[in-house]
């Protein structure tokens, strides 16, 4: 069975972690391919559907089953344009930072103080502004003012250095603490996507 992964590149780093770590454990004997769409993306929701759809229309006839890592808070009508596929497959959290780190985000959205981010937004936060004018990147980094602390999600991926975290509060002006996350909460999300791929009805296309 081939299975691919549609992804936003935010999860880059934790997603091929996981899926080395899938590969060495041998879990799954089926062909597993990924496809990366560009992180900035987010920031234009016109050319975030053209772009995801427009992967789908090719990844759906390549592929047996498509897993989307894109979720309903990265774009307001998520669900509505995905209806005309049948072989893809969704993830339950609604953003990339719920997928890798969890609860602890959800429960963030209540007290409002914190903003929880991974590794991928870390690396790639530059990136934000390659698809928006210099208004919309002005008033982006306005909108983390609302927030006491950015937390970055430590899955151990990639090292996060000093440097990396002095370059993320010179971008966003706001405090950054660094916070441990288990990846086996990612991992798991993807071992269970993979299984619902392979146990999928074989619909028509």
């Amino acid at each position: 069975m081939r299975i691919g992964i549609l992804a936003c590149s935010v999860f880059e780093p934790e997603l091929e972690k996981v899926l080395q770590d899938i590969k060495i454990k041998q879990l799954f004997k089926d062909n597993i391919e990924v496809t990366y769409l560009h992180f900035g993306l987010h920031t234009n929701l016109d050319k975030l559907e053209k772009d995801v759809t427009a992967s789908l229309d090719k990844l759906t006839l390549e592929y047996d089953q498509v897993i989307i890592l894109y979720g309903s808070k990265c774009h307001y009508r998520f669900f509505e344009f995905l209806k005309k596929y049948n072989n893809i497959i969704t993830i339950k959290p609604a953003n990339c930072l719920e997928a890798i780190i969890g609860d602890k985000v959800v429960e963030s959205y209540v007290e409002g103080k914190d903003i929880y981010l991974t590794s991928g937004w870390v690396e790639k936060f530059d990136e934000l502004n390659e698809f928006s004018n210099s208004v919309d990147n002005y008033d982006r980094l306005n909108q983390f003012g609302m927030y006491e602390n950015a937390i970055i999600g430590d899955t151990g991926v990639i090292k996060i250095t000093d440097e990396m975290i002095f370059d993320l509060y010179e971008k966003i002006q706001v405090p950054v603490e660094v916070e441990p996350v288990d990846i086996n909460i990612f991992e798991n999300l993807i071992i269970d996507a993979i299984k619902k791929a392979i146990n999928a009805p074989q619909k028509a296309k």
